[in-house]
């Protein structure tokens, strides 16, 4: 089943950009999608995601209001539900379209209500050796969003073994009704994104994560504690776990297998100041 999906363009999200080009966060793709697929599946347990895929980045044109868009929805094994975000283009050779696939999840079909084991005997405390990165630093220099996607507060801690941050729930016109404030998890990958230019020689960028299960609702104006652990690198894939707690110590979302990519090319580079001074062993299995 495929249906036309408008985006509304609010001017917050021109301050999520890469490389000068405003592109569509992809928290909020997830959005999109789950708002999609509750419409037309009111069971669905959004709550619980799993096998999502970030091909290619959706551009958003400078003064775009809307975006013109499709929701792709299958029924797939298992009671799932697939959801994918689409667009076409015209090939600049005739009137034939293609269509783009930007994100895609799968949606379980009944409620995870299980809490997880509490996975850190320390939850505020980092192993290894640390170094604290402010959050100014962070949006300066290695992750340079406008104001609205700068939600890591205060310092980042960053070891080899992971990155540890209070995340805020921002403060903009977002829905944080059905998946939660999309800050706190669009923040948790900034975090990655800061360890792997800390750690290795990329600038990675999301592009998928096996599951996101969303214990309780993450809202606006709300602080959190954000931790990531590095699971593997090959050279050219980091693999990240995320787990974002409420300030008493309360899971609200766990995140695994977060795929992060350089998708640059090259062109972006960590900064020489936030390197280690040792040599770090690329192709390394965390």
């Amino acid at each position: 089943m495929r249906q036309p999906w408008a985006i509304e363009i609010y001017p917050y999200f021109f301050d999520h950009h890469l490389e000068g080009k405003a592109v569509y966060p992809a928290a909020e793709a997830l959005i999109s999608l789950a708002k999609a697929v509750k419409n037309n599946f009111p069971q669905a347990a959004i709550n619980s995601m799993s096998d999502a895929y970030f091909p290619r980045f959706l551009s958003i044109p400078a003064g775009a209001m809307t975006l013109a868009v499709s929701v792709q929805i299958e029924e797939a094994g298992a009671g799932e539900i697939d959801a994918a975000l689409v667009s076409s283009v015209k090939l600049p050779t005739g009137n034939i379209s293609r269509t783009l696939e930007h994100a895609r999840v799968k949606f379980a079909g009944t409620t995870i209500k299980m809490l997880p084991a509490h996975p850190f005997q320390a939850l505020e405390k980092l192993e290894g050796e640390c170094i604290n990165v402010p959050a100014a630093a962070i949006y300066r220099e290695l992750v340079p969003f406008g104001k609205a996607y700068q939600n890591i507060s205060g310092d980042l801690s960053v070891s080899r073994a992971g990155a540890l941050a209070c995340l805020y729930g921002g403060g903009t016109q977002s829905d944080d009704d059905l998946l939660g404030s999309p800050y706190p998890f669009d923040a948790a990958l900034h975090m990655a994104c800061v360890w792997a230019q800390r750690f290795t020689d990329i600038v990675p960028f999301p592009v998928g994560f096996s599951r996101r299960t969303i214990y309780q609702k993450t809202k606006k104006r709300v602080t959190y504690l954000g931790r990531i652990v590095p699971v593997e690198f090959n050279g050219k894939q980091l693999i990240f776990n995320a787990w974002i707690f409420d300030l008493q110590g309360s899971v609200c979302e766990v995140i695994t297998g977060i795929q992060m990519q350089d998708v640059s090319k090259g062109r972006m580079k960590p900064p020489a100041w936030l390197k280690p001074l040792f040599k770090n062993n690329l192709n390394i299995k965390l």
